[in-house]
């Protein structure tokens, strides 16, 4: 190789300025015809080109814009890109930063980091973006995980978490929208998930509650579907105000009845359980709030006084849901009772109640005065225990009229008018009482007819 001392170079340029004025220049250490869109055409096939090699802030007066150098601290190429008066030194490349394989691209060195808004990565993340100006939505990085930061500062210290993607600890995804530093909206690859941010609209943009659901598209089916696939657990919506109990509401599992419960779980709803307010029953009856229902029968022949009203002593119970009925018997002339009703809370009862008076057989040769009659009234007992009529029921005739010329069954008789009835709505608060009383005036004892379908009370909340 031979070399040329500058002078000698620049003597040539001007020996040939003459005929190169309108021409392209080739350089070249083989036959080459320079090409016509260059004014200098540099061409090897074994060599190379070498610029200049600078040190950083080379001390070049007046550098040009676009003056090219090899930076020998940094090893790579800066260009002006500055003024010839204010000059600004630009990274050209910085060796062989990205390495291709197949469709994949990666950084050559997988210890370097990314970092987009300034020279230095302040936080060492593999990937970090900042923002320069404050109050901006600015800074994310990955790092293992992705996070967006709202700018206050160059070192992090007053920044605001606004979402991040990263893995919980325990292998699972979990993203997370922030607001003011505290996390909003969680949603939990394996775990629990929660929106805590304000209302949420589903099929709308404005929401008038905390979940609103705007079925725009005609769906023809529950906008709201809890499908309980293994059919084990309950299908259910629970509800829950302050501190007080929960309730439920759904499907319980082993019948598929509907149950209203006062409980946080449901189960399989039994008439009188005490938990299911509201039970529908695969035979149709539906049970609103384990509503009373109550029933019970006199079993022994009860004596009754003439000419007093007299309290009826029930003593068995066909069934009693609230356990509300209280039996009992030896009742005092005129009371107070010894069996009655105590509601267990405040609503519309209806009451219904019959009884049978016994006034002998065919062969029985004794009578009672023409103008008896029988009689039978709810009564109703307060919380202090007064207990007053309510509501009084038929007066039934059971009278005979005497045929001295014959047995009595000659004469004009109503001894088989002889079973009077009751019935009404009685409005009882919690605790008041419903008792059934009875008033025959014969002018002597008579006794009630015992049986289930004789002498009976049964009370039913309506509402």
């Amino acid at each position: 190789m031979r070399n040329f001392s500058l002078l000698s170079i620049v003597i040539a340029f001007f020996l040939l300025a003459g005929t190169s004025n309108a021409q392209n220049t080739c350089i070249s250490d083989a036959s080459h015809t320079a090409d016509a869109s260059a004014v200098l055409d540099v061409y090897s096939t074994t060599r190379g080109m070498l610029v200049p090699s600078l040190a950083s802030n080379p001390s070049v007066s007046n550098p040009a814009n676009g003056l090219l150098y090899f930076n020998t601290t940094s090893n790579s190429f800066k260009y002006n890109s500055g003024s010839t008066a204010s000059p600004s030194w630009t990274e050209l490349s910085y060796g062989s930063l990205w390495t291709t394989n197949g469709t994949d691209t990666y950084l050559s060195n997988p210890g370097e980091n990314i970092f987009i808004g300034g020279t230095t990565n302040p936080l060492g993340y593999k990937f970090y973006v900042q923002q320069l100006g404050p109050g901006l939505i600015s800074n994310s990085r990955i790092d293992g995980q992705l996070e967006i930061w709202n700018y206050t500062d160059n070192v992090g210290t007053g920044d605001l978490m606004l979402a991040d993607i990263n893995d919980n600890g325990g292998a699972n995804g979990i993203m997370q929208l922030y607001s003011g530093g505290t996390a909003r909206i969680r949603l939990l690859a394996n775990g629990n998930s929660y929106f805590n941010g304000g209302a949420v609209c589903i099929g709308g943009i404005a929401p008038t509650s905390l979940l609103h659901i705007v079925d725009n598209n005609g769906f023809g089916s529950p906008q709201i579907l809890l499908d309980n696939i293994s059919g084990i657990a309950n299908t259910a919506v629970g509800y829950k105000f302050g501190a007080a109990t929960n309730y439920s509401q759904g499907i319980e599992p082993i019948t598929t009845n509907f149950v209203l419960a006062n409980t946080p779980t449901i189960g399989t709803p039994v008439q009188g359980d005490g938990a299911s307010m509201i039970s529908a029953f695969p035979s149709g009856i539906i049970d609103f709030n384990n509503q009373s229902r109550a029933r019970v029968y006199l079993d022994f022949n009860e004596p009754i006084p003439t000419s007093t009203w007299h309290p009826i002593d029930y003593t068995i119970k066909n069934y009693d849901q609230q356990n509300e009925w209280t039996p009992g018997a030896g009742s005092p002339n005129g009371g107070p009772p010894m069996s009655f009703f105590t509601a267990t809370e405040e609503g519309y009862y209806q009451v219904n109640a019959r009884t049978e008076y016994f006034l002998g057989d065919e062969m029985d040769n004794w009578w009672v005065n023409y103008d008896a009659y029988v009689s039978i009234a709810i009564y109703k007992g307060n919380i202090q225990g007064n207990w007053t009529m309510y509501a009084q029921g038929n007066n039934l005739q059971i009278g005979q009229i005497w045929n001295p010329q014959g047995p009595m069954e000659n004469g004009l008789s109503f001894k088989n008018n002889n079973a009077p009835n009751v019935s009404d709505v009685v409005y009882l608060q919690k605790g008041e009482r419903i008792a059934i009383y009875t008033w025959q005036s014969s002018g002597i004892i008579l006794n009630l007819v015992p049986g289930t379908a004789k002498t009976y009370c049964s009370v039913h909340k309506s509402s």
